[in-house]
């Protein structure tokens, strides 16, 4: 049987009314009309100076669309949601507690039970995300095997996906700085949206200083805790993510990085030694540039 993992930190969101497109439209980083019904798109709400707030996939259903988010700011999410609501025909409901969300590496065989089912948008490797009510769970979960949150975790960290709160600081990340141009986060020909001047500018002028680079320690030891330094004696190169068998994501200075790679010069992660990768999505190098 395949392994199911049910992705207990996810909650849902459901916006729908007459306006429910443009409302969204107006506000996330991506196209929302190119969502369809098995392809999510993957979003974020901006802060007004470009900094990513809240994360999400955005999938249609009946009247409108399903925000997949991090299950502890579903809440948060829906509030800020509606201050921007005002007088737009918009119903914004959080269904977390009537929804759980689930993993799978590949396309499940059945449909029984299902709310809603999309292909993660952000990397061809990450698998399938499904929607299922409370009352519809029996039904899906018989047909798979239960495994433990760890085995999706280690799948995203295999392939360096990052995810706001667990590799990066929500309300202190550029979106260029995780990736959401090159994981199909951003959609740099739609109209207007909050925070865009500033992504917009970070893209023509390629100033994305910090970027997300895998992790692997060099020894036995496990990675140490998140938010530990990623540094050589005389340089800090930024902190660590989330990590699990010695694998890991970080936000690292790139510059900085290279030069420290380019010289030699051991990292490490708290205490213990580690080489940087570039993740397989990215279009960036960890080589020095020469002037």
């Amino acid at each position: 049987m395949t392994n199911l993992v049910a992705l207990v930190d996810r909650g849902l969101i459901r916006v729908t009314g007459e306006e429910a497109s443009p409302f969204l439209q107006s506000l996330v980083t991506n196209d929302v009309t190119k969502a369809e019904a098995d392809k999510a798109v993957f979003a974020g709400l901006l802060t007004p100076q470009g900094k990513i707030n809240y994360e999400f996939f955005i999938v249609p259903v009946e009247g409108g669309y399903l925000l997949e988010t991090g299950r502890g700011c579903a809440d948060d999410l829906v509030k800020k949601l509606k201050l921007y609501k005002m007088r737009a025909d918009v119903r914004i409901d959080n269904l977390s507690d009537e929804t759980m969300t689930f993993w799978l590496a590949s396309a499940p065989e059945t449909t029984e039970g299902l709310f809603a089912c999309y292909r993660d948008p952000r990397y061809e490797k990450m698998g399938y995300r499904i929607a299922v009510t409370l009352e519809g769970m029996k039904a899906f979960c018989s047909s798979f095997d239960a495994c433990e949150i760890d085995y999706y975790h280690l799948t995203r960290l295999q392939y360096a996906v990052p995810e706001g709160g667990y590799d990066y600081a929500f309300g202190d990340t550029f979106p260029h700085e995780a990736g959401y141009d090159l994981l199909n986060g951003v959609d740099f020909s739609k109209g207007c949206y909050v925070g865009q001047e500033v992504v917009s500018r970070m893209q023509h002028r390629g100033t994305a200083r910090r970027r997300v680079v895998l992790v692997s320690s060099l020894s036995d030891q496990a990675l140490p805790e998140a938010g530990s330094e990623i540094r050589t004696e005389t340089s800090l190169m930024g902190p660590l993510g989330s990590s699990l068998k010695g694998q890991g994501i970080a936000l690292v200075r790139l510059d900085r990085a290279s030069k420290a790679m380019a010289s030699g010069n051991v990292m490490k992660a708290g205490d213990v030694p580690v080489t940087l990768t570039v993740p397989p999505w990215a279009n960036y190098s960890l080589e020095v540039e020469e002037a």
